[in-house]
């Protein structure tokens, strides 16, 4: 699926639990998100198809540190000899040293949390953090990074500068991981911190105009997410 808007085209590549995006300009591509491990390949194979070879990655960017999105990134960076970043309070989660803990936010949540407690992956070290402000142009894409946090403490959200933004779990869209309904906004399944995530999602409406892509399902509409927040509550 492509999504193009003006220079930078922000490509979806749907993994078998969750989404990562790549970010093209001219030569320069970032990714955002890796996948659950094990799915390298399909990843490698995803951006040849979109006529980037995934040994020349720019960046590495995570929305967050969880296994099913930071399940290939040693073995992808260490192919591209490429950075990678993420938010340091999410350190915690990549150096994996207590037990993954999953706060459920929907009954859903309840039901997958045995799922993914005891799932590892291969670490890697962070080469700069993802702190808000955070430019990316130096990489080839105008965007800055966003603290988001509520899904957990580092999360994250990279706003491009025409309006756009990949937000992670901030929201998911639809059902059944995102098969289903993919366009309808919605909760992710766990929240470190539920009323955070409405503040952080209060942010990210204010600075964006475009779509909303996350990492599960999607894209979401800004005015469907407008519509669907103005139905939560405080």
């Amino acid at each position: 699926t492509r999504h193009d808007v003006t220079m930078i085209t922000v490509h979806k590549l749907t993994l078998r639990w969750s989404n990562a995006w790549l970010l093209v300009s001219g030569t320069h591509a970032v990714l955002i998100d890796t996948g659950y491990p094990g799915e390298t390949e399909r990843i490698r194979t995803l951006c040849r198809s979109r006529n980037v070879d995934p040994n020349r990655l720019t960046l590495i960017v995570h929305t967050h540190v969880h296994v099913d999105h930071f399940g290939c990134t040693a073995e992808l960076a260490k192919a591209a000899g490429c950075p990678i970043t993420f938010h340091p309070a999410d350190q915690h989660l990549a150096d994996q040293k207590t037990p993954l803990k999953l706060t459920p936010a929907t009954f859903s949540g309840r039901l997958l949390a045995p799922l993914f407690i005891n799932k590892t992956f291969r670490n890697h070290p962070c080469d700069f953090p993802a702190l808000a402000g955070l430019r990316l142009d130096s990489f080839g894409i105008p965007a800055t990074i966003h603290q988001t946090p509520g899904h957990t403490a580092g999360s994250i959200s990279v706003v491009l500068d025409d309006g756009r933004a990949i937000i992670g779990d901030l929201l998911m869209g639809g059902y059944a991981g995102g098969w289903l309904w993919s366009h309808k906004p919605r909760l992710h399944y766990f929240a470190e911190d539920l009323p955070q995530i409405l503040t952080s999602l209060d942010h990210l409406l204010a600075i964006t105009s475009g779509p909303l892509f996350p990492g599960h399902g999607g894209p979401l509409q800004h005015s469907d997410v407008v519509r669907w927040r103005a139905n939560q509550g405080r």
